[in-house]
């Protein structure tokens, strides 16, 4: 994947030398779009992922001197697992950006009640919030993102832009923990998506998600299309081990 191969599909190719620096282009990308929602509207959403990847960015985040008050803040998905499970994204979200949280609305997506109940909550919390301004994808070295896996029951559906659900339940899957995850139709309907993805393999895999026009297989290439800024670093550590 690069600049060219994403020109293809009018996507915004960004290349930082270091996750570091990455992470000071992502915030303030995240920033200055949600300024321009809050300029125009008066109030701004963003849809964050889990993970390892984003705790930079979060960090910097939280750095920041938005007027966070104006600003609804959800996860993209989440493992169905409390907020103090070392797994939960919404507990890496507590944990890097406390101060914004404690400005800004923020909408959980685990509640407890059961996997199905808090995916029909999640629904009727997301219905008004659309369209988002937001949302910050990440992507596996499987191809998935969100939590839309490569051929699990009902992903075309998921995938499609007209279905009828924003948040939907995602039952474990051997080792895979049950989860909760926006479809199609919330993420899709962003002003702003952002892909942040670090190292030569996440390179790769995204090049392969690109030229196999296969989003069954790899649900990341359903997403690959503009609006999009595509955030791209290498990985200092794997480079020099």
């Amino acid at each position: 994947m690069s600049e060219a191969d994403s020109q293809t599909r009018g996507l915004n190719w960004r290349s930082d030398p270091s996750p570091q620096a990455q992470a000071v282009a992502v915030a303030e990308h995240i920033v200055e779009a949600l300024q321009w929602a809050i300029d125009r509207r008066g109030k701004a959403s963003l849809a964050l992922s889990g993970g390892r990847g984003p705790e930079l960015f979060l960090r910097q985040l939280e750095q920041s001197d938005l007027a966070w008050d104006k600003v609804t803040i959800t996860l993209v998905d989440e493992r169905w697992v409390p907020a103090d499970d070392a797994q939960s994204n919404a507990g890496l979200i507590r944990r890097c950006i406390p101060g914004v949280l404690q400005q800004a609305r923020w909408l959980r997506l685990y509640r407890g009640e059961s996997l199905e109940a808090d995916a029909e909550a999640a629904q009727q919390m997301l219905e008004p919030l659309l369209p988002l301004d937001v949302v910050v994808l990440g992507m596996g070295d499987d191809g998935h993102t969100a939590s839309l896996f490569p051929h699990m029951p009902g992903l075309a559906e998921y995938l499609s832009p007209q279905a009828s659900p924003l948040c939907v339940a995602v039952p474990a899957d051997g080792e895979r923990l049950a989860r909760l995850s926006m479809t199609a139709r919330a993420i899709q309907s962003a002003g702003s998506k952002l892909l942040v993805i670090t190292g030569e393999n996440k390179r790769q895999v995204l090049h392969e998600a690109l030229a196999s026009k296969n989003a069954l297989a790899m649900p990341i290439e359903a997403f690959l299309s503009a609006p999009m800024d595509i955030f791209y670093s290498p990985d200092k550590k794997q480079e020099s081990e």
